[in-house]
């Protein structure tokens, strides 16, 4: 018994302690993923803006949309593939992905 309580308090350390790992690398986007995304994003605001446009979050949303969408067109893709996820975030949607 004390062995089985033993195995299953270890596997939780272990699954508790990969989870902050996994979430730290998931930023490290390349240049080119990053270019990929920036498209992917824009393309996904493009498609909420009829339908969130004038809603309260709205004002804050585009004005970070239009910094990452800046920041992309000026190859600091990663910088506005961020910003364009945080917009997209604000109109309370998830963000797509690669």
């Amino acid at each position: 018994m004390n062995r089985l309580l033993f195995s299953a308090a270890f596997v939780a350390l272990l699954a508790s302690s990969a989870a902050p790992a996994f979430a730290a690398t998931d930023n490290g986007l390349s240049s080119s993923d990053a270019r990929e995304l920036c498209s992917k994003l824009d393309a996904q605001y493009q498609f909420l803006t009829p339908f969130k446009e004038g809603l309260p979050y709205w004002k804050a949303a585009s004005t970070e949309a239009q910094k990452g969408e800046t920041a992309c067109k000026n190859g600091k893709a990663i910088d506005g593939a961020h910003d364009m996820q945080a917009a997209i975030s604000d109109l309370y949607v998830k963000p797509d992905t690669l």
